[in-house]
């Protein structure tokens, strides 16, 4: 016996007729019968007597009734409880990040959240910064990790920094201060740089220039690179020199390694940037677990 056998029953009993009861139901009449036959077999009961002017239900037929509607009913209540209080209502939260950011306080954040809500679905896009910019526009992201953002977007996002990243100074391997515990990014003047594309890393290269001139000297930027991964690769193949933040060594880097800067120390900010208006469910909820994270 299923609930639809019951909603069956109910129905016949209230028309007391096949004809009008499988109308109401959107079956054919013979079906609905033999669905009535089939529930009186498995009872061994009669609930329905047939008669020349339609159907009376028997003694046992108006018990069975009472007893079917109250569990139609409380079924109903159920799933209307479950639905109210229980169902996953918030939208996905959508994250667009680079993936130096991945490894290090989003995969973190995202352990937490995941703990706190669980109810919450989680989307993760991997986007190059200015691919995070139109998503966030379009509203197809929710939140965006792109590192450093440029300081003219804080005018139309909320802009929060989540930590601050030492720069450090990228060589090949090969290089004569490779072995070096830390360098004086001075040391570096007479290198050829390589920077990151404007198109896909919007205000890097100015930032790479403003950590040189601290030391003294303008870089020659001769080559760009359209991603992370590719700047890793050009100083490998002995390209050129770069400089990045220091958590980027958390992606591959063979052949190259990151060398610390004693002078000038500088940081490169990692922000998380959304849009200004009130966020949604599931971004607020995040935002809770981001901002506890900054505060320890």
């Amino acid at each position: 016996m299923e609930l639809r056998h019951l909603k069956y029953f109910v129905t016949v009993a209230e028309e007391l007729n096949f004809s009008r009861a499988a109308i109401r139901l959107y079956i054919s009449q013979p079906a609905l019968s033999r669905q009535i036959k089939n529930l009186e077999d498995e009872l061994d009961i009669v609930l329905f007597l047939r008669q020349s002017d339609g159907l009376i239900l028997t003694q046992a037929g108006k018990f069975f009734l009472e007893q079917a509607k109250d569990i139609l009913n409380r079924s109903h209540i159920a799933v209307q409880t479950l639905k109210t209080h229980y169902a996953n209502t918030d939208e996905p939260l959508v994250i667009g990040y680079i993936p130096t950011i991945l490894e290090t306080f989003l995969g973190k954040t995202l352990h937490r959240f995941g703990h706190a809500y669980p109810e919450v679905v989680v989307r993760l896009q991997e986007m190059l910064p200015s691919e995070q910019v139109r998503a966030l526009r379009n509203r197809i992201i929710d939140i965006s990790f792109m590192g450093n953002p440029p300081d003219e977007l804080e005018q139309e996002f909320t802009v929060k920094c989540i930590k601050k990243v030492p720069i450090a100074a990228l060589l090949a391997d090969t290089h004569p201060l490779a072995h070096q515990s830390s360098i004086n990014l001075a040391e570096l003047a007479s290198e050829k740089f390589i920077g990151m594309s404007e198109e896909t890393f919007p205000g890097r290269n100015e930032r790479i220039c403003g950590n040189c001139h601290q030391a003294g000297f303008t870089p020659n930027l001769h080559l760009f690179a359209d991603t992370h991964a590719s700047m890793i690769a050009l100083v490998a193949a002995g390209q050129g020199v770069a400089i990045m933040p220091n958590e980027a060594q958390a992606l591959p880097h063979p052949q190259v390694v990151f060398i610390p800067i004693h002078h000038p120390i500088c940081y490169a900010r990692s922000a998380a940037m959304w849009r200004k208006e009130t966020p949604c469910k599931s971004l607020d909820k995040y935002l809770k677990i981001l901002f506890e994270y900054v505060q320890e």
